[in-house]
């Protein structure tokens, strides 16, 4: 009978022979089928697929790992050379193997690469909205220098209140204080909203609103002279209708007056813009009168 020296474990973590700064580490992306509430992924030092009970696999070793996690990063002992998958339904029933494939093909560093959240537009990459989180590492150290300062320690979200083109370098470092990861970025910080108004074709205006008759139309027009206008969204509201029951939606058309008649002879319209560096206008609001019928 084949004899293999299995460790089993029924979660996402792994006793290993060496640390979790190692330089590599096994990474893959899951997708189980439906129904399945978790996967297995079965590491051994020979290519079982190949191999059957009749074969003498005396020395072969084997570790089992079941997981719920969609991508699977962890350290594996180097002895470990090839890995298959396979999924377990619900019903506890598992599924058939993968064909094995070799671990070597699915490593990478032991770190993620650290990334900041940016818009490029034209020759200039822009931050979204006005904060950098870097995720954390474990057991490594984390530094981040911003234009030619002092590097420092990163512990919590670094929030920009200025306008500004920045130069920031980043680094990591293993426990041993080797500089294992090194990039720099630059970005602008845009903290200006854009700018949306109501152009209005044909209807006549009075101090308490517009007046939309038949024929008239009602046009939003967002404008951001920096990192772009992204998009605009608008509502119209019945007089007195709770501000809740009514979401937001994308605007694509020119309003119409059967747009605003069928929420009654007076209506609120609300709309703002959202720039592509994240930058919200504050709601804007108008008064409605359509003619009648």
């Amino acid at each position: 009978m084949l004899r293999r020296t299995l460790f089993l474990l029924v979660s996402f973590f792994l006793v290993v022979s060496y640390p979790l700064w190692a330089e590599k580490v096994f990474s893959i992306i899951i997708t189980p089928p439906a129904g399945a509430i978790q996967s297995e992924i079965e590491f051994s030092n020979v290519e079982l697929s190949k191999n059957d009970d009749t074969t003498d696999l005396e020395n072969a070793k084997v570790l089992t790992v079941r997981t719920q996690e969609k991508t699977f990063r962890q350290p594996i002992d180097s002895e470990f050379q090839f890995f298959r998958l396979r999924s377990i339904h619900k019903t506890g029933v598992a599924g058939p193997f993968s064909e094995t494939r070799r671990v070597e093909d699915y490593l990478q560093n032991a770190f993620r690469e650290p990334t900041i959240p940016v818009v490029q537009q034209g020759q200039t990459e822009y931050l979204l909205g006005s904060r950098i989180e870097l995720k954390d590492e474990p057991g490594l150290t984390t530094q981040y220098s911003l234009d030619g300062g002092s590097p420092q320690t990163y512990k919590e979200a670094i929030i920009f209140t200025e306008p500004a083109t920045h130069t920031m370098e980043i680094s990591i470092q293993d426990a041993q204080g080797a500089t294992v990861y090194k990039k720099q970025f630059i970005f602008k910080v845009e903290l200006t909203p854009p700018t949306t108004q109501a152009l209005i074709a044909g209807p006549a205006h009075n101090r308490d609103g517009i007046v939309v008759g038949k024929e008239s139309s009602v046009v939003l027009v967002g404008q951001d002279t920096e990192s772009g206008l992204d998009q605009t969204f608008f509502r119209i509201l019945s007089l007195g209708e709770d501000l809740q029951s009514v979401a937001f939606e994308p605007y694509g058309h020119r309003l119409s007056w059967s747009d605003f008649s069928k929420r009654g002879r007076i209506s609120l319209l609300q709309y703002y813009s959202v720039d592509k560096a994240k930058n919200k206008e504050a709601l804007k609001t108008e008064i409605i009168y359509s003619e009648s019928p």
